[in-house]
């Protein structure tokens, strides 16, 4: 079985896989600085919702960013059991033990991605998947397609740009 896979970036971003952008170099929610690892989302609606974290406004979003889908074979994704989250995993700025957990998996190898709740939906009724570009089978995440991102001119008709 395969699994579709979305990521919203700049489009010549979208099939560089080394994991060596921002959540390299500063860590994110998921992984400390110097640990490679791809942010991706179980839906194309959460990649957006994940990336409206850092621009405030849809008409703000530069040109030359796309969706970008992707697909998996199934049995490459592990899924972390939400029950074993710390209590403030969805919090901002994250804690340091959202980290640890990325960490583990990737230092464990044990697959080429993990499916963790997204910190974007309350209570983390959707889902976003880290993928580890270090893994011997990393090369079965393809990159299959380049999509317009565009958002709902009626989604935020009533918020200015500034």
């Amino acid at each position: 079985m395969i699994t579709n896979l979305f990521r919203a970036s700049p489009e010549i971003y979208l099939n560089n896989l080394d994991g060596k952008g921002g959540s390299y170099a500063n860590g994110a929610r998921w992984n400390p600085a110097g640990y490679p690892i791809v942010y991706l989302a179980s839906s194309a609606s959460t990649a957006l919702l994940e990336m409206a974290n850092y621009i405030p406004h849809p008409e703000l979003v530069p040109d030359n960013y796309r969706l970008g889908r992707y697909e998996i074979p199934t049995n490459l994704i592990d899924t972390y059991d939400k029950s074993k989250l710390p209590k403030n995993w969805d919090e901002y700025p994250h804690p340091q033990s959202t980290q640890q957990i990325g960490k583990a998996w990737l230092d464990n190898g044990s697959n080429v991605a993990l499916r963790l709740p997204s910190s974007a939906v309350p209570g983390g009724y959707d889902d976003i998947v880290i993928f580890n570009p270090c893994h011997p089978k990393a090369g079965e995440l393809k990159f299959i397609e380049a999509l317009p991102l565009a958002y709902s001119s009626r989604m935020f008709s009533g918020l200015s740009k500034d």
